[in-house]
C-alpha cells in the first residue's frame, strides 16, 4: 500500500489550478491502480470502485486548487513537513482529502472488505464551474450516499446552504446632470439596496441557521455628467431548506422596486438527519 505522507506531497507538488488538472489526474490515476482499483477517466475527472453488490457509498472530492496568490510564508509546493503538518497549495483543500479517500477504501477492502461498493471520484472545477461532477455523475450509477471530502476539522458537516443569484434593475430616465430632469436608477437602486439590508429570516435550520441576503455588486452610470437610466444589482443568497429558492426570489420582489431576474439557482441547499449510518459511522471515526 502506498504512503499516504507520499502521495500527498506528490499531489500537492503537482500544480492543478482549476482548469489545468491534467497532470495530477494522471498522478492520482497511477495512485488508484496501485491500489487496487481499475480507475477510469473522464475528461480531467478520475474514478474508481471496489467492492460488489449490495449498497453503493460515493466517496468524492476534488483534485484542482485556486492560485497560490500572495502572502505565503511557506513553500506552496507540498515541499515541506513541519510539526507533523504539510504545507501547500490543496494540502488541505483537497488532495489531503483525496488520498484518504483512495488509500483508506483501498486499505479498508484489503484488509477485512466491507458489504457492498464503494466508488471514489476526484472531479476537476470544483473551485470554479462544478463542470468535473455534473460531467461524472452520469457515469457513476445509482449511489446510496455520498460523502465530499472539504477541510472541516474532522467534524461530519451534515447540511449545506444553496445558493442564489439574482440581478435587480433599477431604471430610470436619462439627462444631463447639470439639468435635474431625468430619473436616476442608480438612487432608486439605492434604495432597493437599504430595502434589501432590512430583510429578516424568522425559519432558523438547526445547522445552518437562517438564509444570508447580501448585495454584492453594484454597476450603473456611464459618465460622470449623465443621469444613469440603468442600475443592476448583483444579490447573493445563501439558502437553508427552510427557504425554497422560489419562496426567496418572492420575498426580494416584494422588497424591490427593480427588476428581478434570476441568475442562478442550480445549487441547491441540502442537508442529512445526523442519525444517518454514515454521519454516525463518521463521527465514531474521529481520532481522540
Amino acid at each position: 500500500m502506498s504512503d499516504p505522507l507520499e502521495v500527498l506531497r506528490r499531489l500537492v507538488s503537482t500544480a492543478s489550478v482549476s482548469g489545468g488538472e491534467e497532470a495530477v489526474a494522471g498522478q492520482l490515476e497511477g495512485v488508484m491502480r496501485d491500489s487496487g482499483y481499475k480507475p477510469q477517466r473522464a475528461g480531467r475527472n478520475v474514478f474508481g470502485r471496489l467492492g460488489e453488490g449490495g449498497k453503493t457509498l460515493l466517496l468524492v472530492s476534488h483534485l484542482d486548487t485556486v492560485p497560490v496568490g500572495e502572502g505565503w510564508t511557506k513553500p506552496a509546493d507540498g515541499s515541506l513537513l513541519e510539526d507533523g503538518k504539510l504545507y501547500g497549495r490543496g494540502s488541505n483543500d483537497a488532495k489531503g482529502c483525496l488520498t484518504a479517500m483512495v488509500l483508506g477504501a483501498a486499505r479498508a477492502y484489503a484488509q477485512d472488505a466491507p458489504a457492498g461498493r464503494v466508488v471514489v471520484a476526484a472531479t476537476c472545477e470544483e473551485e470554479t464551474s462544478n463542470k468535473g461532477i455534473a460531467e461524472l455523475l452520469p457515469l457513476l450509477g445509482d449511489v446510496d450516499a455520498a460523502v465530499v471530502g472539504e477541510p472541516t476539522g474532522l467534524e461530519p458537516a451534515v447540511a449545506q446552504k444553496g445558493l442564489l443569484l439574482l440581478h435587480v434593475t433599477a431604471k430610470g430616465r436619462a439627462a444631463h446632470s447639470a439639468w435635474g430632469v431625468g430619473v436616476n436608477a442608480v438612487h432608486a437602486a439605492g434604495k432597493d439596496i437599504v430595502a434589501l439590508s432590512e430583510t429578516k429570516f424568522d425559519r432558523v435550520h438547526p445547522v445552518l441557521g437562517v438564509p444570508s441576503l447580501q448585495v454584492t455588486q453594484v454597476e450603473g452610470g456611464t459618465r460622470h455628467n449623465v443621469i444613469p437610466d440603468r442600475c443592476r444589482l448583483v444579490v447573493d443568497i445563501r439558502t437553508t431548506p427552510y427557504y425554497p429558492p422560489a419562496e426567496l426570489v418572492a420575498i426580494v420582489r416584494e422588497r424591490v422596486s427593480g427588476e428581478v431576474e434570476i441568475r442562478s439557482e442550480r445549487l441547491k441547499s441540502v442537508d442529512v438527519d445526523p442519525g444517518h449510518p454514515v454521519v454516525r459511522a463518521a463521527l465514531a471515526a474521529r481520532p481522540g
